[in-house]
């Protein structure tokens, strides 16, 4: 039962990543992308119940996995990975989300410097809801889930 409530997790949580992309595509006007407003923030209000279950299965399948099946060499080898990952993801949306705010600034007239809008804005939220975003979230929940089952190992 868990698991089937976990599946459908997984499905849901996936599908929020896509429509909040899809609801926030480049309407047809050609001098920006993005923008059309934030009508998909709908899903994740009314989903939230079962993105934190998937949060939390995947953290603990996670740990599970790391207990089970991989040794300790091998967790701390994908934690690493997981790390590396995290961290160039993360640099790559940040510094595209700010360049895509310049050329917002740049392409614009009612804007005059960058730092009027946050990062994560209307027009940018094509950056931030997508399959890369979606992979950091469940690599965060596995370095999570591995620490965890590290730092189980070495107290008991």
């Amino acid at each position: 039962m868990l698991m089937a409530l976990y599946g459908l997790s997984i499905f849901l949580t996936i599908a929020v990543f896509y429509v909040m992309n899809y609801l926030t595509a480049p309407l047809l006007n050609n001098d920006y992308r993005g923008g059309n407003g934030n009508p998909a923030l709908f899903f994740p209000v009314v989903l939230m119940p079962f993105i934190f279950y998937f949060l939390y299965g995947t953290v603990e399948l996670s740990m599970r996995l790391a207990e089970e099946w991989l040794s300790r060499k091998k967790t701390i080898i994908g934690i690493v990975l997981s790390l590396v990952y995290i961290i160039g993801g993360s640099i790559w949306a940040v510094r595209a989300a700010d360049n895509y705010r310049t050329y917002i600034v740049d392409t614009k007239d009612a804007y005059s410097n960058p730092a009027e809008f946050a990062l994560l804005n209307v027009f940018s939220n094509h950056l931030f809801f997508n399959p890369m975003t979606f992979f950091l979230v469940v690599g965060v929940c596995f370095v999570m889930g591995a620490g965890w089952s590290l730092w189980r190992r070495t107290r008991l």
